[in-house]
């Protein structure tokens, strides 16, 4: 086996990944029901909610808070690996770390009432800001051993990967920008249609990520 720590770790990265996308699933169905949910009472107040609306809401949020706890342990612990034997996992770690401690922070202020919705936003942010570091120093860490090892198709695929998910990430940043700053008719069009492209892009590249991250565990076995 090539490079052991990065397999092993990338292995968990690779199992983080899916589990989170079964708890997007989860959080869908969720919003599904919840709307029924919303429906009912608003027609019939609280007495007319069904139990199948309130557990179909209340099962898929519980099972997509545990599943979603158990990614972000996965994830955590397969960057550690894959630290032992690349520079940018290493790099991925540290900024996983700093994001944990301050998730624990912002949990406390929470649970202390000390929270408003500015700390909720930045927390937000912070979160999201984090993913996406953490995730380009996965697929730069992947092409550096690809390239270390003479694969130079998985390298080159890794730089694909990346454009598309960087891609992602500044439309979603240009879409939240445009909806703060346009108003009226020309807010619904361009935000309408950049946002549908964004979550093409979104979608394609994290099917790329998934199908990058299995080619990298085939690639060190």
């Amino acid at each position: 086996m090539k490079y052991p720590n990065a397999y092993n770790g990338i292995k968990k990265i690779h199992t983080a990944e899916l589990l989170s996308l079964l708890a997007g699933i989860l959080c869908t169905v969720a919003v599904a029901f919840g709307g029924l949910a919303s429906q009912q009472i608003a027609q019939g107040g609280a007495d007319s909610l069904t139990p199948a609306a309130a557990f179909g809401t209340m099962i898929p949020l519980f099972g997509a808070g545990i599943i979603g706890i158990v990614a972000s342990l996965m994830q955590f612990l397969g960057l550690k690996d894959a630290a032992a034997d690349e520079e940018n996992f290493k790099k991925g770690f540290t900024f996983a770390l700093a994001g944990l401690i301050i998730a624990v922070v912002l949990s406390i202020l929470s649970m202390m009432n000390l929270s408003n919705s500015m700390i909720d936003d930045f927390g937000k942010i912070i979160s999201n800001f984090v993913q996406i570091v953490v995730t380009l120093y996965v697929i730069n860490g992947i092409r550096s051993l690809a390239e270390k090892l003479g694969e130079s198709r998985i390298e080159g695929r890794g730089k694909k990967v990346f454009n598309i998910y960087a891609a992602s990430v500044i439309l979603a940043s240009v879409v939240e920008l445009l909806m703060t700053v346009l108003s009226g008719s020309a807010r619904t069009i361009v935000v309408g249609i950049l946002g549908a492209l964004m979550l093409v892009l979104t979608v394609v590249g994290y099917i790329m990520y998934l199908r990058y991250l299995s080619a990298a565990k085939k690639m060190l076995a």
